[in-house]
């Protein structure tokens, strides 16, 4: 069981609750609860709500992943298999690779969460616009010419985007992109502060979250099956394709840098990272 940021899991679930046509006794009823419960919960209290209190409520309402994203958890299956291995969140030698992706897991449940309270998802032309994310946040992008200053500085209700590279570079949309994507990351989580590139101060989460949320699993797959079946039925094998080829195309359809397309294809397992630095000579 978990405190959990009720401020965020009350206002989804009244509305879950409201589409379905339930009142709150009739959701209590149905999940196993008592009505104060329930209005406790969408009023705002900070109560405590179970893993298997919020199973039985997505089931009444159809909405298992939006209820979980909403409560800042992961799937109920990614609880169950970590739980099996408590050993590994405090081993030194496996917490190197556990802990980031613990990291990666909580990244995603919140960018799904900004993402489905986003009109349309701030999909616009097969991309993530970011800038929608940052309004959905109260939160106005500016972007300012290139200087020696921070990358992203708060300021009432604005982030200044200062981008560090040259003007002209081809590289600079796709970096602005990522830099405002990680200011909402940020304000997702009420810190209005940062100091990327340097890391720390919740510079790793930002990060994860701002990866998602460029490249959300619907829109990274879309871009990466019709890069291979642009590429040819090799493009899938690191022994035989440019693999870097790839990574790039899908990086250009989807608008963000190539550290970003690399991270989140190996997340979703579309592409194993290492296979960029496979050479003939390394095949067993």
């Amino acid at each position: 069981m978990t405190s959990l940021p009720a401020e965020e899991l009350g206002p989804t679930l009244r509305r879950l609750r409201r589409r379905r046509g339930m009142t709150q006794r009739q959701l209590a009823e149905a999940a196993g609860t008592h009505v104060t419960h329930i209005s406790r919960v969408e009023s705002g209290e900070r109560v405590t709500v179970s893993r298997g209190l919020l199973e039985r409520l997505g089931d009444e309402l159809d909405a298992q992943a939006e209820l979980a994203a909403a409560a800042g958890r992961v799937s109920a299956r990614a609880e169950q298999g970590l739980c099996q291995f408590p050993d590994a969140l405090q081993d030194s030698v496996l917490e190197a690779k556990t802990l980031p992706a613990l990291r990666r897991l909580a990244a995603a449940a919140r960018a799904q969460r900004l993402l489905s309270r986003t009109p349309g998802g701030a999909v616009e032309g097969g991309r993530i616009e970011p800038t929608a994310l940052c309004r959905q946040l109260r939160l106005q992008p500016v972007v300012s010419s290139a200087g020696n200053g921070p990358p992203l500085s708060f300021e009432d209700g604005q982030v200044i985007v200062t981008d560090p590279g040259q003007h002209g570079d081809p590289a600079a949309l796709p970096r602005i992109r990522f830099l405002i994507a990680h200011a909402a990351a940020h304000a997702l989580d009420k810190q209005l502060s940062c100091v990327f590139p340097r890391m720390g101060s919740g510079e790793d989460l930002a990060c994860d979250v701002a990866a998602y949320l460029l490249c959300p699993p619907n829109l990274l797959e879309d871009a990466f099956r019709s890069t291979v079946l642009e590429a040819g039925s090799d493009a899938q094998d690191p022994w035989v394709s440019d693999i870097g080829a790839v990574v790039t195309a899908v990086a250009r359809k989807l608008g963000v840098p190539g550290w970003i397309a690399i991270r989140r294809l190996a997340d979703e397992a579309l592409l194993d990272e290492e296979a960029l630095y496979y050479t003939l000579g390394d095949r067993p």
